[in-house]
C-alpha cells in the first residue's frame, strides 16, 4: 500500500533533480494523489494553529461551522462597537487584493 511518507519522500526526491516534462508528469499525479490521501483540506477544515489560545481552538475544526460561530459574533460587535466591526471589515477586505 502507497503512504502519504512515500509519496512525500518520492515528491521531495523529484524537486531536487533538474526538470524535465517526465518528472513534471510524475510530480502532477503525485500531487494528486498526495492530496487526495490528506486527511484534512483546507477548503473544509482550518489547518492546525498555535499562537494563543483562540488560534488553538480553531485548529483543526469545520471552517464552514467557525464562519457561522465568527459571523454570529461579528453581528454583535457591529451592534456594540461599529468602528472595531468596521475596522475588522477593511482589514478582511483588504486580504481580498493579495
Amino acid at each position: 500500500m502507497i503512504s502519504l511518507e512515500m509519496i512525500e519522500r518520492e515528491i521531495s526526491e523529484l524537486e531536487a533533480r533538474e526538470t524535465s516534462y517526465k518528472q513534471c508528469e510524475r510530480l502532477s499525479v503525485l500531487y494528486t494523489v498526495r492530496d487526495h490521501l490528506l486527511p484534512m483540506k483546507a477548503d473544509e477544515t482550518t489547518a492546525q494553529l498555535s499562537g494563543s489560545e483562540f488560534l488553538e481552538a480553531c485548529s483543526s475544526v469545520s471552517y464552514p461551522a467557525l464562519m457561522r460561530i465568527l459571523d454570529e459574533h461579528m453581528s454583535a460587535l457591529a451592534i456594540v462597537q461599529p468602528r472595531e466591526y468596521a475596522s475588522v471589515i477593511e482589514r478582511v477586505r483588504s486580504l481580498q487584493n493579495r
